[in-house]
């Protein structure tokens, strides 16, 4: 099984960049977007010929927003629960294929100020509660707005502190991992660097590479982990696509 995941920043705009050609040559079968943008669900459908769509969007035109595509029709799935600031935000959508609930995120940036930081500690810790809570294989991918290690980030030094790369969030995500819950890409990757997944449109920091890896698949299954990579090379956002083989 193949899965993609990709920050869109702006589903439209990364349709006209060519997203459903690269797609159609790609041929997953599961696609998470976040940050779609676009909270015209009959538009958005109507976009994605040949796709099935589960979408939770964004209230606020625009914004956020993630959605699942499949070539076939999964079984609806439970969410984890959104600290109350962050509902009707698009943050989740979830689905059950063959067994395994994949659940798609996109998680604040925490970048606008020290409540939003305060939202996006309080989602991590009601996700770890929903991740415990979970007795079956369990797929968790899409932008996360967090660098694991020193390793995922151009410039550990110098970021250290800033939202997304916090002494608390990277606890959290080593505590999950030690309960369990592995980021694929290093179960297959443990030693690499360099390799981001956003850059920042400033500074031509992706030209030079001055990264950051916040993009994953997480998975308490990690022997169902065939191949992670990440594709610098398709730009439809700021981000890089990142795909998941499974068995």
């Amino acid at each position: 099984m193949e899965a993609v995941s990709l920050n869109a920043n702006g589903l439209r705009a990364a349709l006209r960049k060519g997203l459903d050609a690269w797609l159609d040559a790609e041929n997953p079968d599961l696609v998470f977007v976040q940050e779609v943008k676009w909270n015209d669900e009959a538009a958005l459908r109507a976009a994605l010929p040949g796709w099935n769509v589960v979408a939770s969007l964004a209230h606020k035109p625009g914004y956020s927003g993630v959605i699942i595509l499949g070539r076939g029709k999964g079984d609806s799935a439970p969410v984890p629960p959104l600290p109350r600031g962050l509902e009707g935000e698009g943050r989740y959508v979830a689905q059950c294929v063959a067994g395994v609930t994949w659940l798609n995120l996109y998680l604040p940036s925490g970048s606008q100020g020290a409540g939003r930081q305060a939202l996006k500690l309080e989602a991590l810790e009601l996700l770890g509660q929903w991740l415990d809570g979970q007795s079956g294989p369990t797929v968790v991918g899409g932008d996360w707005n967090l660098a694991p290690t020193a390793a995922d980030v151009h410039d550990p030094r110098r970021l250290d502190g800033q939202p997304g790369f916090t002494p608390e969030e990277r606890a959290w995500f080593a505590a999950m991992a030690e309960r369990g819950w592995v980021d694929a890409y290093r179960t297959k990757q443990p030693q690499s660097a360099d390799v981001y997944s956003w850059w920042s449109m400033r500074s031509d920091a992706r030209a030079r590479n001055k990264g950051w890896r916040i993009d994953h698949w997480v998975t308490n299954a990690p022997e169902r982990v065939e191949a992670v990579s990440y594709d610098a090379l398709a730009r439809f956002s700021d981000h890089a696509p990142l795909r998941l083989r499974w068995s």
